[in-house]
This record gives structure tokens, C-alpha cells and sequence, in this order.
């Protein structure tokens, strides 16, 4: 018997030929996923049979199929966590690539230390591409792992065949729903927070539909040439008024700018960018009225919240981005985003959201850094990151709650050589060229502003060693970029997917980045895509190795 149950493990050909007469038993679906399988392996003998072609990706439900087949497929591999995910926890750190996570280690405790998003069961790899661009910006990537459909670069929630900048009426089908929008109709509680601009990053796409991710206020509408009356709403516009972020519990971050108009002045004394004169900070108020909503723009006002006594919670903490966490000093307005997801939790997590809820987390500041070839910026913010994540872990419970932890977009830090264990890359040598007998650090970035530091026109490249001797302040240390750029490009690599929870095990192995919010939707029985979630139809074999996980624990 224990035999057959490992013989259940194995996923070649060997275990489907064992399984013999448990698949005359098996129902329907289990005869469908035989012949997926089947196409799969016809598909791997024939590669030529797997070219896409360009129409295809631009139809959204090429990329839904997709990902449908491969929950299909995945369902089955084991029966391990099997509950429903009551609660879903989404956490995005941008930029925060394997390179990134790598150096970090370094700052936070030594090379073998692992971080708190780390520690999740499963791992796996998403590929980012977008449909027109084989590097992803956050627009693009939040896109596919919170609607579930690859988009064009630039393009918040609309399918492929919407180009960036379109200003004309966007077409009700060619809008995407989130992630969010399929929990708010299952009754679920929502809510996010963010270091970035709340209307900026990955974050635009859980409530937002927009032609250019840059439309964050009416002003940026019009500078891009576009009828405001006739164009999509700006992304700010949607936050407040549209059908799902009107709904949101809690929306915690930055971005004062895009919700105040041009005549008047927000928390700091500087004047909003709106040129419709409309205040959607006043405007979000009035509509709660009769509600307890509550909006802030401190650290202050945040701790002194009894959030048992609010229903909806707008925090913006500063005119632009929130500034890095290495940046926040004690007694500053900003607070950590370990604070942000403290609080965001004490909302969502009230006794009358009997549904679960639904909470996304973005750190932006890591990919900022690394645009400004500020590695130990990029290494601190993602400290700050894993206590965030840390912190939310601690607060809500495994067996009902789906943890993911990513990066929406990569980087490109790379780490070069051979330094010692116990050098700091930033300050050490990692070695000599052999080509101008220089010395080379142990981190350098492929694109960015650093480039003028390192390198002067005619000389050619600078010993980066006596360059940092004139920044003595570590935290503002830059490293040498190849090409010149004001800022530095997003990287392309796969991001790294960490999950725990229920159905975490389908976010292991390779897969495209959109098939995130399919597992998602598959593991907390929402948007319809689980069929299999709540009430799991078991083949026999299913069932014999159910018995035996069991038997054998």
C-alpha cells in the first residue's frame, strides 16, 4: 500500500500507466485532464506547434485559457491545503529582484540569512513579459497578476488590444477586472496600502482602468493631448468615484498632489496639480457621509486611531512617493509601511467582514532606489519590506490565508566577482580587471545616473574605490552604471513568487506572471474559478492518496 501511495507522488508517465483501474473510475473531469495531459506531452514532442502567434496574445481570453489549463493541470498534484482561502494577502515588492534579495542579506544580518517572506512553503518563477515588450513596467506586471491577462506596456486593466495613450472612449469589453473586484462581489473587505503614489505602480490596477499608467490626475489627461470629457477618467478620479475603489475599507500611501486642485494647497503648502477644481479628498468625505470614515495625513493621527469605530480609512502621507524607509527619522509625519499594514489589517479584520478579506501591499521605494543606482536604499527598504510582510504573517492565520510575496517588475543590479564573505560590496573590491587594471565593486547596475560618477568622457572608467571616498554618507553611495540614463531601467528576469496557505503549492514551479490572479481566484473561490476549491470532486486515486498522507503522517 505504501508503494501505491508514492507511486500516486510521481507525475510522469509511469504513475498515469499505475493508476490503471482508478482511471475507468474516474469522473469527467479526471477523463479531461487526461487528455490535457496528453496534448501537453504532444505539445513538448512538437515545439514548432507551441509558436504564438502575435493575434492571439491580444485576445484576453488567450491568456485566461492559459491559465486555466494550468490550474487544471495543477489541481491534482497534491492534496495539501485544501481549505478555501477566506483571506487573501497579496505583498509586491517592485524592483525587488533575486539580485536584490541577495545583497540585502548582506545588511540585514549576514550572506545565510533568510528574510520573513522567504520562509513561505512554496517558491516558484512567473515570467513578466508584456505583450509588446519583453521588460515589464508596474503597470504592465500589475496588470497581469491582479486581472489574470497580459496587457500592453504603459496600460493599467485593459486587454492588449488598447494602445498606450488611446484617448479615445475606452470600450466597457476591452476593461479588465482585478482581484479586486472579484472579492468585493464575494463580500469580501478590501483594502491597500503603498509606499508609492496610491494611484501610481501595481496598485492602479486592482481599481483602475486607463490607457497610460500616467494619467494619475485630469491634468496628466490633458497634457497628453486627450479630451478630458470624452477620455477615460484620470486614475485619481477612479480611486474615489469608481464602482470598486469607492468600496475599498482602507487605501493608505502618497499622492496628495493628484486628488487637490491647482488653487489649493494640501497638508505640506503645496498646491495640487488638478485643473478640473475638484478637491477628491472633500469629495471622498461627502460621499461617506452618514458612514465613519476618517482620512489622515500623519504618523500621529494614524497611531491614535481606534479603528473599531471606522468603517472606511484614506491615509495620505505625502505630496508625492513617501520618502524611503532610510529616510524616516524619528518624529517625521511618514509612517513605516509596517505601521501602514498594521493598521490596514485592524480594518479588514473586524468581525462583521465574515467573508475574508482582501489586503495588497506595494513597496515602490525599492524600485525607486534601484533607479537611482542607490543599492543600500534599494537593501534597506527591503528590511523594511520583510517586517512589513513579518508583521502581517503574525496577524493573520495560514490556514485560512493565502500569503503571496513578489515582485511585480526586476532590476538591473547585478552582483559581479568575487568578493570575501565578510566584504561589504559597496565599500570593498571584488576583484581587478584584467583590461585597465582597475578594481571593480561587488555591485553594478546595467543602466542609470550613475554612470557620470564612474566614468568621465576621454579617461574613461574611474577606480570606483577612490570615488567613494567622496561619500561618506553609506546610505547615499551609488555604484557604477554602464549606460547613461536619469534613471535606471526596470530588468526583465522572471520575479521570484513565494506563497503559503491554502492551494499555495499551485504558485510552484514556472508559469506566466498573469496566472497568478487565476490561483488566487481558484484558492479563495472567487469570480467563479473555483469549481474545484470549496468542494473538491475526487477522483479514487485522489482519494487513495488522500488516505494515505493521512495513514502515513
Amino acid at each position: 500500500m505504501h508503494d501505491r501511495i508514492l507511486s500516486l507522488l510521481s507525475f510522469g508517465g509511469g504513475a498515469r500507466e499505475a493508476r490503471g483501474g482508478e482511471e475507468r473510475a474516474m469522473n469527467r473531469e479526471g477523463r479531461l485532464g487526461l487528455l490535457l495531459g496528453f496534448g501537453l506531452l504532444l505539445l513538448a514532442a512538437a515545439p514548432e506547434l507551441r509558436q504564438v502567434e502575435g493575434h492571439e496574445e491580444h485576445d484576453a481570453h488567450y491568456w485566461k485559457h492559459m491559465a486555466h489549463e494550468l490550474l487544471f493541470e495543477k489541481k491534482d498534484y497534491t492534496m495539501q491545503k485544501i481549505n478555501i482561502a477566506k483571506n487573501i494577502m497579496v505583498f509586491v515588492g517592485s524592483g525587488m529582484s533575486q539580485a536584490t534579495v541577495t545583497g540585502a542579506r548582506f545588511y540585514n544580518g549576514g550572506d545565510n540569512e533568510t528574510f520573513a517572506f522567504e520562509q513561505l512553503k512554496w517558491s516558484g518563477n512567473a515570467r513578466t513579459y508584456c505583450v509588446d515588450s519583453r521588460v515589464p513596467d508596474s503597470a504592465c506586471a500589475g496588470t497581469a497578476f491582479l486581472t489574470g491577462v497580459k496587457s500592453n506596456r504603459g496600460t493599467v486593466a485593459v486587454d492588449p488590444t488598447v494602445n498606450r495613450g488611446d484617448c479615445g472612449t475606452l470600450d466597457a469589453a476591452k476593461k479588465l477586472t482585478s482581484i479586486a473586484k472579484w472579492a468585493l462581489d464575494a463580500g469580501k473587505a478590501v483594502g491597500f496600502a503603498t509606499t508609492s503614489r496610491v494611484t501610481s505602480g501595481s496598485s492602479a490596477p486592482l481599481y483602475a482602468n486607463s490607457p497610460d499608467s500616467g494619467w494619475e490626475s485630469d491634468a496628466d489627461v490633458k497634457a497628453a493631448g486627450c479630451n478630458t470629457a470624452t477620455a477615460t477618467p484620470d486614475i485619481a478620479h477612479q480611486l474615489i468615484h469608481g464602482e470598486i475603489g469607492k468600496q475599498f475599507k482602507v487605501i493608505l500611501g502618497g499622492g496628495r498632489k493628484n486628488f487637490i486642485p491647482t488653487g489649493q494647497t494640501d497638508a505640506s503648502g503645496a498646491p495640487g496639480l488638478r485643473t478640473d477644481g475638484k478637491n477628491l479628498i472633500q469629495e471622498w468625505q461627502q460621499s461617506k457621509q452618514g458612514k465613519n470614515a476618517t482620512y489622515i495625513t500623519t504618523v500621529s493621527e494614524l497611531a491614535s486611531l481606534d479603528t473599531s469605530k471606522i468603517d472606511y480609512l484614506l491615509g495620505l502621507f505625502d505630496y508625492d512617493h513617501l520618502p524611503f524607509s532610510a529616510d524616516i527619522a524619528d518624529g517625521s509625519p511618514t509612517p513605516a509601511l509596517v505601521r501602514m499594514v498594521h493598521y490596514s489589517l485592524e480594518m479588514l479584520q473586524k468581525p462583521e467582514h465574515t467573508d475574508g478579506f482582501l489586503l495588497f501591499v506595494e513597496d515602490g521605494n525599492i524600485r525607486r532606489a534601484h533607479g537611482q543606482n542607490m543599492p543600500r536604499k534599494a537593501f534597506e527598504q527591503v528590511r523594511h519590506y520583510s517586517s512589513a510582510f513579518n508583521m502581517a504573517k503574525m496577524m493573520a492565520n495560514e490556514q485560512n490565508t493565502l500569503f503571496i510575496s513578489m515582485n511585480d517588475v526586476g532590476s538591473t543590479l547585478s552582483l559581479p566577482g568575487y568578493a570575501p564573505r565578510s566584504s561589504d560590496p559597496i565599500a570593498t573590491s571584488a576583484g581587478t580587471s584584467d583590461a585597465d587594471s582597475l578594481p571593480y565593486l561587488g555591485l553594478s547596475y546595467a543602466t542609470g545616473p550613475a554612470h557620470a560618477t564612474y566614468y568621465h568622457t576621454g579617461s574613461g572608467r574611474l577606480n570606483p574605490l577612490e570615488v567613494l571616498e567622496g561619500m561618506p554618507n553609506a546610505m547615499e553611495r551609488t555604484c557604477p552604471a554602464v549606460v547613461p540614463m536619469a534613471n535606471g531601467a526596470d530588468g526583465g528576469e522572471d520575479t521570484a513568487v513565494y506563497a503559503s496557505g491554502p492551494w499555495a503549492f499551485m504558485l510552484s514551479g514556472g508559469y506566466e506572471q498573469h496566472f497568478v490572479a487565476h490561483t488566487i481566484a481558484f484558492a479563495s473561490c472567487i469570480d467563479g474559478a473555483c469549481d474545484g476549491a470549496s468542494a473538491v470532486v475526487l477522483s479514487s486515486a485522489a482519494l487513495l492518496l488522500a488516505l494515505g498522507v493521512r495513514f502515513f503522517a
